[in-house]
C-alpha cells in the first residue's frame, strides 16, 4: 500500500488505531524506539513486555496532525493493523478490523500484514489486558472504543 495515501487516510480518521491504547512491545521493539531518540513512556509489564503510559487511552506517539512519531520504528502491532491477531485454544487467529483503509488493501497488503501481526508473541497477545499497569478509567474506555469496530475472520 502506498504509505502517503495511507497516511492521509488514517490523519482523516483521527488514526483511531491510536485511540486504542497504543501497541505494546518487546524489549527489543522498546529498545528501538528509544534509540531512535522517542521518548520513553514504557511501563514495564514481564520479562519481554512493555506497554505505554496513555492519555484517556490514546497512544503518547500519536502526534497532534494524527500521524504517527514512531511511523519509521513502530511495532509489528501497529504496521499490521487492521489485521488483528488473537490466540483461540493455543492457535492465532486472524480479524480483520474494518478501518477507513480497510478497503485500499490488496490481497498482498492483507498477507503481509497478517505476516506481520503473527510475529507479536503470544505472551503479548495473551497479557496485554489482564497485566495491564493502565488505570482502570484508561481501560475501560479502550476496551468500549475496540468494542465498537466491526471485525471479519481471516483464513
Amino acid at each position: 500500500m502506498n504509505a502517503a495515501k495511507a497516511s492521509a487516510v488514517c490523519k482523516k480518521c483521527r488514526a483511531y488505531c491510536c485511540r486504542l491504547g497504543g501497541p505494546d512491545f518487546t524489549k527489543e521493539e522498546m529498545k528501538r524506539v528509544l534509540k531512535a531518540g522517542h521518548p520513553d513512556y514504557f511501563v514495564k509489564i514481564g520479562r519481554n513486555h512493555h506497554e505505554l503510559r496513555v492519555n484517556k487511552g490514546i497512544c503518547p506517539y500519536l502526534k497532534k496532525d494524527n500521524s504517527c512519531l514512531i511511523q519509521k520504528v513502530k511495532p509489528p502491532m501497529c504496521r499490521s493493523w487492521p489485521v488483528d491477531v488473537e490466540y483461540e485454544k493455543n492457535k492465532k487467529a486472524f480479524s480483520l478490523i474494518k478501518c477507513p483503509l480497510t478497503p485500499l488493501l490488496s490481497k498482498q497488503d492483507i498477507r503481509t500484514m497478517k505476516k506481520q501481526a503473527g510475529s507479536t508473541t503470544k505472551d503479548i497477545i495473551k497479557n496485554s489486558s489482564t497485566r495491564s499497569k493502565l488505570p482502570e478509567s484508561d481501560i475501560a474506555l479502550i476496551t468500549k472504543r475496540f468494542y465498537k469496530l466491526k471485525m471479519k475472520p481471516l483464513d
